[in-house]
């Protein structure tokens, strides 16, 4: 009789705890409470922009697509995600984030949108080969927005990983809308280092900021799927560097991509 109930009281526990993480869930999924915390969020990236010593190297990769007012891509780690308006400021050209339809890009969607920044859902896993109404119509938003002149900004490690390591996403997107893929990397001596599947970098005020820009790499529109992944290869490894030359420069031991699994 002790056995049935202690099972009883066991399965009564979990059932508790399901409930109550099912709870906090819908709690988390209003909108209410996702654009609350979006401008929590949005203004903390504002403070820590503001107050961190930023320096930035290579800046003749970037100033020459800025000042041209035509469109471009740009990408970054999705470690480095709270950083990156630091970069962004007297810019002719509009930046346009994509972001997954998962729950939890609805929160940087909000932020984004607080930040003034343009917003386009993609799939949930981003695949601009994706096959869905959702990856199709993501697709002609960037290109649309290149051809109007703007920015379009990817995380192409995200949502999921492998960590550092890129996606075809941005590649295939430069042969498509001619426009160039240039690296973007940020990191701050004032941090919190998450062990997250990719290094999360939580940035805190009153540090030294380093800002370091790559490429710019470009796909010729005739190129063939070998030629798109060698450009993959070049801009995932111009990324790496500048990422980990960003980590040197402020004193942060430098974040290593994901190694690779050789079956």
């Amino acid at each position: 009789m002790l056995g049935v109930n202690t099972q009883y009281s066991g399965l009564h526990q979990g059932q508790a705890i399901a409930g109550s993480t099912g709870l906090f869930k819908r709690f988390m999924n209003l909108k209410i409470i996702q654009i609350f915390l979006a401008l929590l969020l949005a203004g903390y990236m504002g403070l820590v922009r503001r107050t961190t010593r930023w320096t930035t190297d290579n800046l003749d990769v970037v100033e020459p697509l800025q000042e041209s007012g035509k469109g471009f891509v740009a990408c970054t780690w999705h470690a480095r995600f709270l950083m990156t308006t630091a970069g962004w400021t007297k810019m002719r050209q509009v930046p346009h984030v994509l972001i997954s339809r998962s729950r939890d890009g609805n929160l940087v969607a909000y932020t984004s949108k607080i930040l003034r920044l343009g917003v386009i859902r993609g799939s949930r896993r981003s695949k601009l080969t994706a096959k869905s109404k959702g990856g199709a119509n993501a697709l002609r938003e960037m290109l649309t927005t290149i051809e109007n002149g703007d920015c379009i900004f990817m995380t192409p490690d995200g949502p999921r990983g492998p960590r550092m390591r890129m996606g075809e996403g941005p590649l295939r997107l430069a042969k498509l809308s001619g426009a160039p893929v240039i690296a973007y990397a940020l990191s701050t001596s004032n941090k919190i280092m998450f062990n997250s599947w990719d290094r999360f970098m939580l940035p805190l005020p009153f540090g030294k900021g380093k800002i370091v820009f790559g490429g710019p790499v470009y796909v010729d529109a005739e190129a063939t799927d070998k030629q798109l992944e060698a450009a993959r290869l070049e801009l995932e490894e111009i990324m790496n560097t500048c990422s980990q030359t960003a980590d040197e420069a402020v004193g942060n031991d430098p974040i290593r991509p994901k190694p690779i699994q050789v079956n």
